[in-house]
């Protein structure tokens, strides 16, 4: 990456592009790039765009191609054509990762969607195109009163510091939501060179305080906000796992594989023409990673409760799932994604790559079988759609597509059996309406249409009854058991609890067993 480049996205995108290359602990090896019909272009090739670019790959439904800014730049002397050709070729998208590959992308690309994901403050681009759309980064400061607030319920002000517009900006967000989870934030402008005396300004003021991104908060100032905090006793959050092993009470970041994986499901809704840019817009991370530094907590006097504690080992649990799956050790990584969704349920990044792992281990039966429960739904065999569902939840129970899917099968075969029912009943097929009836609230028993249906049928039928039973109990005395039985049951399709109608029900059916036992004497 040049100097040009640098100077081109803004001091408070590279503020964060440094953080992220220096901080972050690599998780994820980059996977095999082949070519397609989608281009990726990757700002660099730190870490954490690594774990995005595999979440992305391990979601899209389509051939992509990787490249990055730096190769790109130096095989290019006039970067517009590399774009020029891109929208010549049969490239329908482009995904952008970082805040320099976003920035080239949104200034020379304009016949195709471009979607960019693992950048901070998107809006700051200034990009009002219809053809860009993405997923960012920023995590809400409201996440941090609220685990302030789990970690010291009796906690009442928390402080941030910034030195330019760009960490203003964060931290403005903060004056409109501390009420919500009763705590007063105040965020204060100091450089490095006045840090330390407004440090000591806030000593016995506050009970918490918040790093935000902003380059204010470089080493030798980072290290003397993590001593003063521990030594006063005020609960430390830091947006970067790093911080948090440096010394930091505790940490909220994005899961980056999870934004990666976002990031390829938009794109498979685009090119599916299931959605635009227009449409998507920005979508915001919703479930961000924590961390804990236990240690650091406990020598700030600060007793943290179980339940955060089990929050960050599952966190930490994760990135040992995606170590092991990076290894190529599948089963255990189940087993660790398995355990998870135990605690976590709804955990859709977990989920993800637990359905990943099974992939792998069954050779893509799960996408098979997927493909096969689509194409049986659209082709109205929705019976048939549903068994292939629970074979997909027999591999993966926890794969929330299949769950859908098996919803939605069932759903429709419910009211392709109501819809029969209906047109049974027009014809004046009555008992045969029922029957088809209770079909469909057997296989969707929320069916209110059914239910209301059925309902109606009975209630019209049911001053019929007795005239039914007397014709009933004819057939009976004839010993013409076979009707008789028609007869009666249907009376109890009418109405399940009439009591002479089972009666008589079962001693037809006792009187015809007794016939065919005694013609079967007789035969032999």
């Amino acid at each position: 990456m040049n100097n040009n480049t640098v100077s081109n996205i803004g001091l408070k995108e590279f503020v964060f592009f440094f953080a992220t290359l220096v901080l972050v602990r690599p998780i994820i090896a980059a996977p095999n790039l082949t070519s397609g019909n989608i281009e990726i272009l990757l700002s660099s090739d730190n870490s954490i765009y690594e774990q995005a670019l595999y979440g992305i790959q391990s979601t899209l439904d389509h051939p992509a191609k990787v490249s990055y800014v730096d190769l790109i730049q130096s095989e290019n002397k006039d970067i517009s054509s590399y774009f020029r050709e891109l929208e010549a070729t049969n490239t329908k998208l482009l995904i952008a990762i970082g805040p320099i590959a976003l920035k080239l992308a949104g200034e020379n690309i304009t016949k195709i969607p471009v979607i960019f994901t693992m950048v901070s403050n998107p809006k700051s681009f200034g990009f009002n195109s219809g053809n860009i759309c993405g997923v960012g980064m920023d995590i809400s400061i409201a996440e941090f009163f609220k685990t302030i607030k789990e970690l010291s319920p009796n906690a009442e002000k928390v402080i941030t510091f910034y030195s330019q517009p760009e960490g203003e900006f964060f931290a403005t967000e903060g004056d409109y939501v501390d009420l919500k989870y009763k705590l007063l934030f105040s965020k204060r402008k100091v450089s490095e060179e006045n840090f330390r005396s407004n440090l000591e300004k806030i000593k016995g003021e506050y009970d918490a305080f918040i790093i935000i991104k902003d380059p204010l908060y470089n080493r030798s100032v980072f290290e003397e906000l993590s001593s003063f905090a521990q030594k006063n006793k005020i609960i430390l959050g830091a947006p970067f796992p790093a911080l948090v092993r440096a010394g930091t009470t505790f940490g909220i970041s994005p899961e980056y594989n999870k934004l990666g994986i976002e990031t390829g499901d938009l794109a498979n809704r685009i090119l599916s023409e299931k959605s635009s840019c227009k449409t998507e817009k920005f979508i915001l991370p919703d479930k961000p990673a924590f961390f804990l530094n236990e240690t650091y907590a406990a020598e700030s006097g600060l007793n943290v409760p179980i339940e955060i504690k089990e929050r960050a080992k599952l966190t930490q649990l994760f990135a040992v799932g995606i170590n092991l799956l990076n290894e190529g050790k599948l089963k255990s990584a189940r087993v660790i994604f398995e355990t998870i969704l135990k605690k976590d349920p709804n955990n859709q990044s977990v989920s993800s790559y637990l359905q990943l792992v099974i992939e792998k281990m069954t050779g893509g039966k799960t996408k098979e079988l997927l493909q096969s429960a689509d194409e049986y739904y659209k082709k109205g065999n929705y019976s048939q759609s549903r068994a292939e569902y629970q074979k997909v939840l027999f591999i993966n129970p926890n794969l929330q597509v299949a769950r859908d899917g098996l919803a939605t099968a069932t759903f429709a075969q419910s009211e392709a059996e109501r819809i029969s029912a209906e047109h049974l009943a027009r014809n004046g097929k009555v008992f045969d309406a029922i029957k088809m009836y209770l079909s469909s609230l057997r296989t969707y028993p929320q069916n209110s249409k059914s239910s209301g249906e059925l309902n109606h049928i009975r209630v019209s039928e049911f001053s019929k009854i007795s005239e039914y039973l007397k014709e009933g109990i004819n057939l009976y005395s004839q010993r013409e058991y076979e009707n008789s039985i028609r007869i009666f049951e249907h009376i109890l399709l009418i109405d399940p609890l009439d009591k002479r109608a089972q009666e008589y029900l079962r001693l037809s059916n006792k009187k015809k067993e007794a016939i065919q036992i005694l013609q079967a004497k007789r035969a032999n």
